[in-house]
C-alpha cells in the first residue's frame, strides 16, 4: 500500500497503520450518526448532525488510545477530546456535504472559527506563508483557550482530516495534511493535502483515485473493515515480534 512521503514523513514507519485507522474512525462515526438519523425517524438532519460532532472525535480516540505516543486531550471549555499521536494533533472537520466543493476551497467551520480551532492554528498550525495579526488581536476570546492548551509540546504540529459526507449517502471522501487559517471566514491556504483511501462500497470495483498531494501521485484504495481493528492488529504484530 503506497504511503507519501509526507505520511511517512509526519508519521514515520506507522504511517500505513495510522492512515488506515483514520479512515476506518471517519467510517464509524458516520455509521453512528446515521443509525442515529435512521432510529429517530424525522426528516430533519439534526440527530445525524449532533452525533457526528461528537462521535467524529470519540471515534478517532477509541481508535488510537492503545497506541504508544499518544495522548488524549480535553482543551478547557470545549466538549471533545483531541488525539495527539506521537506530537501530531488530529483535528477532524467536515467541509462539505456533497462533491461539488473541492478540498482545496474547503473552509474550516460553517462560520466563524470557533476560539479552539483559532487557537490550534495559532499555536500548532505550519508557518503562514503570509503576515497575520496576532490571536488577541484577531480573536481575543481564544486567548484563555491558548492558554489552556500549553501544557503541550510546543512542537506539537496539527493535522487536519478533513471529508465530505452526509446522511443519505454516507462518508463521500476524506483527505489529510496541514494548512493556515486564513482570515475570520475558516478559509484555508494548504500546505499539504492528499485523499485518504476510503473502503470501496459493497459489491463494486474498487479503483485507485488520484490523490491531491503536490509532491506524489496516485494513492491504491485499500478495502477497509468498517470498525477500527487497525491499530489493535499493529500492535499484536508487534508484540509477537518482541
Amino acid at each position: 500500500m503506497s504511503v507519501s512521503r509526507w505520511a511517512r514523513e509526519t508519521f514515520g514507519q506507522r504511517a500505513a497503520v495510522i492512515r488506515q485507522g483514520v479512515a476506518e474512525a471517519l467510517s464509524l462515526a458516520l455509521d453512528n450518526a446515521r443509525d442515529a438519523q435512521s432510529a429517530a425517524q424525522t426528516d430533519h438532519t439534526h440527530p445525524f448532525g449532533f452525533t457526528l460532532m461528537s462521535r467524529k472525535f470519540e471515534a478517532l480516540a477509541e481508535t488510537f488510545e492503545d497506541m504508544g505516543d499518544v495522548r488524549i486531550v480535553k482543551p478547557a471549555g470545549s466538549p471533545h477530546e483531541l488525539v495527539v499521536l506521537d506530537g501530531k494533533l488530529l483535528f477532524p472537520f467536515r467541509y462539505a456535504k456533497d462533491r461539488s466543493l473541492s478540498v482545496m476551497s474547503a473552509r474550516i467551520g460553517e462560520g466563524r472559527p470557533s476560539a479552539l480551532v483559532q487557537a490550534l492554528f495559532n499555536r500548532f498550525g505550519p508557518e503562514p506563508t503570509m503576515r497575520q495579526l496576532a490571536l488577541h488581536d484577531v480573536a481575543p476570546h481564544a486567548v484563555p483557550v491558548a492558554e489552556a492548551l500549553s501544557d503541550l509540546p510546543g512542537d506539537t504540529s496539527l493535522v487536519l482530516i478533513a471529508y465530505a459526507c452526509n446522511a443519505h449517502a454516507g462518508l463521500l471522501d476524506a483527505w489529510w495534511g496541514e494548512a493556515e487559517l486564513l482570515d475570520r471566514t475558516g478559509s484555508l491556504r494548504w500546505h499539504h493535502c492528499e485523499e485518504i483511501p476510503l473502503a470501496a462500497p459493497v459489491g463494486s470495483e474498487q479503483t485507485a483515485l488520484p490523490a491531491a498531494a503536490f509532491d506524489q501521485g496516485a494513492l491504491p484504495t485499500p478495502a477497509l473493515n468498517p470498525r477500527t481493528r487497525a491499530v489493535h492488529e499493529f500492535r499484536a504484530e508487534a508484540a509477537g515480534g518482541e
